[in-house]
């Protein structure tokens, strides 16, 4: 079996791909059927509820709570601990027994008909600013889980493969549509990419996006603007009472529709002691507007970055649509902006929850014969020492919006090293500000020792003698060997090429931290 699985940070979206069609899944709740599993945790390490049955056990009582899991683990490493939890899982092990729930509801508590011990196979999605920590704990998750990796994919070049499948229209060859630009809302996060549309082909041209925005914050303004009216403080809630909050503060914020005046927040189903309160919603819409303006700008910024490809933004016959996806943007002032500045190319999905998860399984299916040219999505790169071993410089391995025809690229650091112990400082950035210093949305790696000799191999000090086993000058000759694999991985080797020594390791990897 095929499929399109979309891990979302609020909800978790699986599509198949039967015969031509991909058909969105739907699982038991326990109350009847719904087109997701929650991405929520509750309990402890040794007693663990996910997904729908996470929500049955916030009913009761609970020793922790995690509302969503793909936020919390996108800001750790691989192999930190989740202190949400008690017990503190690590990251990929959460992640891992959260999917492994997703196949055995598949199995037992969905409506595909997939046979006991069919291999499931998936092409999965991360954001398209997600860093190479969060791809490689996404995909090793999912192979640990039991599910073969067919690819991963950007979640707005996705949502653009849908869109093109339902609009075949924008495919033909005397259509003027060149691009469709992905505006993409989510519960954690918001990507807007421009995708290129030519015949089956879908080329990212330009991406911008912000990890950690979504409805997710919409849900929090919500929640500090009721907790207020109610008169309890954040500090009073233990972490299951705000995971439940939060849930009503959801419910609340998707039962809003554009001619809504009030919102009604029922705190005391989630708060012992709380009463319902009612809210404003012209005041929510002006404490949340400035999130809504930074995707916007982020829109733009894609725009403007058009022209270096041949495309005229300014054209509208070019621009099949500003497509919007995301669970978040049913938010009605989300539209509402959006609109006021785009008019009529602007187009909501049909699906906007699917519609990621839709795309992925078309992309899935061989009989779609889709190709897709994804291109690089933030900085890499490693510090190094200046000129006098003073000043840190910023080497940028690999550059944000390079392209390759295998998606594939290969980049090559030789030098002479002055210590026998290599220090590593990776880090990965949304821009370059001046004099190539790293900006926008940083991801540190933390520190890595590498020895450049075959005697310090098997020390486990090698932090503490970096910097004070030094080698002749010229004696020792380093190759740095970086390879950024298809799916946005990160593959390290480091070889003495005189001695025959060398490290490898992909970027992430628990065994090499």
């Amino acid at each position: 079996m095929r499929l399109g699985i979309d891990f979302g940070t609020t909800h978790t979206v699986v599509a198949a791909a039967t015969d031509g069609r991909y058909p969105v899944a739907a699982f038991e709740n326990g109350h009847g059927f719904s087109p997701f599993i929650p991405g929520m945790a509750a309990g402890s390490r040794s007693s663990l509820s996910l997904g729908w049955d996470a929500v049955e056990r916030l009913a009761g009582p609970a020793p922790s709570a995690l509302r969503s899991i793909k936020r919390v683990v996108s800001t750790l490493l691989p192999d930190e601990g989740v202190p949400a939890i008690d017990g503190s899982p690590t990251a990929l092990e959460l992640t891992a027994q959260y999917l492994l729930r997703l196949k055995e509801m598949l199995y037992d508590g969905s409506n595909l008909d997939i046979p006991h011990g069919e291999p499931l196979e998936a092409m999965i999605a991360v954001p398209a600013n997600a860093s190479t920590r969060q791809r490689y704990l996404t995909i090793e998750a999912f192979r640990r889980a039991g599910f073969g990796v067919l690819g991963m994919l950007n979640e707005p070049t996705a949502a653009a493969i849908e869109y093109a499948h339902r609009s075949l229209g924008v495919l033909s060859r005397r259509s003027p549509k060149r691009y469709v630009v992905v505006y993409d809302l989510g519960g954690g996060t918001f990507d807007t990419s421009a995708v290129s549309l030519s015949g089956r082909r879908y080329d990212l041209i330009a991406t911008e996006g912000i990890s950690e925005l979504g409805g997710d914050d919409i849900d929090e303004a919500i929640l500090e603007m009721a907790l207020d009216a109610a008169g309890f403080l954040r500090n009073d809630l233990d972490s299951v009472a705000e995971a439940r909050a939060l849930e009503v503060c959801r419910l609340a914020k998707e039962s809003l529709g554009p001619a809504s005046r009030r919102l009604l927040v029922e705190l005391g189903s989630a708060i012992d002691g709380a009463e319902a309160v009612t809210l404003d919603v012209a005041t929510l819409y002006q404490k949340v507007d400035p999130l809504v303006t930074r995707t916007l700008d982020l829109l733009d910024r894609v725009l403007s970055m058009l022209s270096t490809h041949g495309i005229d933004p300014s054209n509208p016959r070019e621009l099949g649509a500003v497509y919007l996806v995301g669970g978040a943007t049913a938010f009605p002032l989300v539209g509402k902006r959006l609109r006021e500045r785009y008019g009529r190319k602007v187009q909501l999905a049909p699906e906007p929850h699917a519609a990621t998860a839709i795309g992925l399984a078309i992309a899935a299916d061989p009989e779609a014969d889709v190709y897709v040219r994804e291109a690089v999505t933030r900085y890499f790169g490693v510090w190094r020492e200046g000129d006098g071993g003073r000043d840190k410089v910023f080497d940028p391995i690999f550059v944000k919006g390079a392209f390759s025809e295998s998606g594939e690229h290969a980049v090559e650091r030789r030098y002479s090293p002055v210590h026998a112990v290599g220090h590593l400082r990776f880090l990965e950035c949304s821009e370059l500000g001046d004099g190539g210093k790293p900006s926008g949305d940083l991801t540190p790696w933390g520190d890595f020792y590498i020895p450049y000799v075959p005697e310090l191999d098997q020390r486990r000090d090698l932090a503490e003698i970096a910097e004070l086993r030094r080698l002749p000058e010229g004696s020792e000759h380093v190759v740095e060997r970086y390879a950024y694999e298809r799916d946005g991985r990160v593959r390290v080797a480091v070889e003495n090429v005189g001695r025959g020594f060398r490290r490898e390791f992909v970027l992430g990897a628990p065994s090499e931290r």
